[in-house]
């Protein structure tokens, strides 16, 4: 009975050790969020192909959304879109031989490694945090060609239509400013390769002869934009221990300031009374 009694007691003490532990664990956030954060992306795009003599830059909007695999590496996923168009200029006038515009939409996986977290540390807090992009994905693009004055048709009559799916590989680079432990500002150069060369719907000529020829193939393009990146949750990674004080009193002075302004608009708050 009594031997019963102090098996009773041990359980009793291990439950009640383990229980809160539990509790704990469950009401941890899911390791998904840790060093996961998500932007928003606006700027321009740069065409190249064959029919950009003018006018080709244009809109790029999106977002992308990232998560930490390692102090140094990224993994990244993206989604932008825009508008495309160009005007190429007749070889015997001044005039516009063709014209094109096109809307697209892209989808990129791939990962972004921080040179700076490698070779000297990772640091959250550090100002200016550059970063090179790979990146792999698909375009959905859907163009139209128009005959220009200098081609010997109607001016502004439709040509060609072309749309579809492409597969497409990118690569850039881009520089992180930090705000606070939440915010950052980043700016974005990610060139892009699509496996096809019907972006500006323009794959082929014909000759004064009839003889139809084909373009130089793939375009190319380049988009540049500024985004403003909201981090979900921290990381499990932390500064290294060089970095400590210097983090401490980058996040204190960033403290100090925020008390400064709700002080002042509490004393506004309390003059308008």
């Amino acid at each position: 009975m009594l031997l019963s009694l102090r098996y009773f007691i041990l359980v009793i003490f291990v439950l009640s050790i383990s229980l809160p532990e539990s509790n704990a664990q469950r009401r941890r956030k899911p390791q998904i969020w840790e060093g996961f954060s998500i932007s928003g992306q606006a700027g321009a795009n740069h065409f190249f192909g064959d029919l950009v003599d003018n006018g080709k830059t244009n809109v790029t909007l999106g977002a992308v959304a990232e998560k930490e695999l390692t102090t140094f590496l990224s993994a990244r996923a993206s989604i932008m879109g825009g508008a495309m168009s160009g005007t190429q200029i007749s070889y015997t006038s001044d005039d516009p031989y063709a014209y094109f515009n096109n809307i697209y939409t892209e989808f990129n996986v791939g990962a972004s490694f921080k040179p700076l977290n490698l070779l000297v540390g990772y640091f959250r807090q550090r100002s200016f945090n550059p970063y090179i992009i790979g990146q792999v994905g698909t375009i959905y693009y859907s163009a139209s060609e128009y005959y220009g004055a200098g081609s010997g048709f109607e001016d502004g009559s439709l040509w060609r239509e072309k749309s579809g799916m492409t597969a497409s590989i990118s690569g850039g680079g881009g520089l992180s400013f930090w705000i606070n432990s939440q915010w950052s500002v980043n700016v974005e150069a990610i060139g892009t390769f699509p496996t096809t060369d019907e972006l500006d719907a323009h794959s082929q000529w014909t000759g004064g002869d009839g003889t139809i020829h084909q373009t130089d193939a793939n375009d190319f393009y380049y988009t540049t934009t500024v985004g403003i990146r909201y981090l979900i949750n921290d990381s499990k990674w932390k500064n290294e221990p060089k970095y400590n004080r210097k983090a401490y009193l980058k996040t204190r002075s960033q403290m100090r300031s925020s008390s400064k302004k709700n002080l002042k608009s509490i004393n506004k708050k309390r003059r308008k009374r």
